[in-house]
């Protein structure tokens, strides 16, 4: 009651903020790698000059994402909002009109850029922005898009492709948002009686952007931090990249992997639930401490057995990891240095974690070249994982800020 009570309450905030994640699909890998095959096809390009573009596009939204997305801290969330819904509409049409190596890049580029940077992005930092003492309950709210998403725009996309063809299935993506999404956001911040505020103290774009990363270089918390928030984007998307290879040197059928995926959607779904209620009655940093230990037991569990239950108990693990990491990974940075430069500072949170999930298929892939067996690679990945969930302990200990 208390649960439905809340988003009675603020509903025009909390769809705002949801439904930002929930589009933020056509840029995010689960939608474009269904494109893939099609498109190679279609442009005449194997999967590995197609995979050598998508890492390049990924890579390049990483860098600029920093610039950019510090721009929330100083312009009106509507207008932020609008561009930003604008640009992924421009991305999609890009891709639909790809035509070649370049073309392809450019629209790869803007539809990690917009949908799986800065759609999130909005979604993070208007929320934490609009909620305090129940920010973290919020945040797990709005973050709920991302799981929908996941279950809704994949059969979008295959029936899409097999009806219309993957190019109007593009189009189509960048209409709706263009005109159902565009101004239904919009209404909904009209509607809101206290927006989320720029913050930036009143400084210019680029000296806010130069103040929130010596904010971050002057943390000792934050260098301890770094590597247990690579743990989730790095392992993750290595193992998730190479799965296929992983399944068949444990002599588990792709139908296998398949089936375990709704295994990581629902533990993802509670672990948003549980980190929101963590964070509002403890503390986003104490919730910090413990956010990525499932992955290392996942990859520990995969590594040790080849039994069949055990992949999607790992995948369960990885889902509620993901699940307890996203509203974490926010409001951490809003208990430690405050709302006026989070835009910034959750950018460049962000580009970090883009980098780390960009440069893992590639450490995979060299493992497996090099012919470490899979099973030394995950026990290997764990260990290294537990490891990176120390540091913060110490900050704790320390009392590092």
């Amino acid at each position: 009651m208390q649960f439905l009570s809340f988003v009675r309450e603020h509903a025009r905030p909390l769809a705002f903020g949801a439904l930002h994640a929930f589009y933020s699909a056509p840029g995010q890998t689960f939608c474009i790698g269904l494109f893939i095959a099609v498109v190679g096809d279609d442009l005449g390009m194997n999967p590995a000059e197609i995979g050598g573009l998508y890492l390049a596009g990924t890579l390049g939204s990483a860098l600029t994402l920093l610039f950019v997305g510090q721009w929330i801290d100083h312009v009106r969330l509507v207008h932020f909002s609008a561009a930003v819904i604008g640009g992924l509409a421009l991305a999609c049409f890009a891709m639909a009109s790809a035509a070649g190596e370049f073309t392809l890049f450019l629209a790869f580029y803007l539809l990690r850029l917009t949908g799986q940077g800065l759609m999130v992005h909005v979604e993070a930092t208007a929320t934490a922005r609009a909620f305090e003492r129940e920010r973290g309950r919020a945040l797990g709210i709005t973050a709920l898009g991302m799981p929908l998403s996941e279950m809704v725009f994949p059969p979008l996309a295959v029936a899409g492709i097999a009806v219309l063809g993957w190019r109007p299935t593009y189009l189509a993506f960048g209409a709706v948002a263009l005109l159902v999404l565009l101004p239904f956001t919009q209404w909904l911040l009209r509607g809101i009686r206290r927006a989320p505020p720029p913050g930036g103290h009143g400084k210019g774009a680029w000296r806010g952007l130069v103040a929130g990363l010596a904010m971050l270089m002057r943390s000792r918390f934050v260098w301890c931090a770094l590597p247990n928030l690579a743990v989730h984007p790095f392992f993750v998307t290595g193992l998730m990249f190479h799965i296929t290879t992983v399944a068949a040197a444990k002599g588990w059928s792709v139908g296998l992997v398949a089936a375990s995926f709704p295994a990581s959607a629902a533990a993802s779904v509670a672990g948003l639930f549980a980190s929101g209620y963590v964070i509002d009655r403890v503390s986003a940093r104490r919730m910090f401490l413990f956010q990525s230990m499932p992955v290392a037991v996942a990859l520990l569990v995969l590594g040790m057995s080849r039994a069949e239950w055990v992949l999607p108990v790992a995948f369960a693990l990885i889902g509620l990891a993901g699940g307890l990491a996203k509203p974490v990974v926010t409001a951490v940075w809003a208990e430690l240095f405050g709302l006026a430069s989070l835009g910034t500072i959750r950018s460049a949170a962000a580009m970090y974690l883009v980098l780390m999930s960009a440069t893992a298929p590639f450490v995979y892939g060299a493992l497996l070249e090099a012919g470490v067996g899979i099973d030394a690679i995950l026990v290997g990945s764990a260990i290294v994982g537990i490891a990176c969930t120390l540091p913060p302990f110490y900050a704790a200990w320390r009392r590092f800020g």
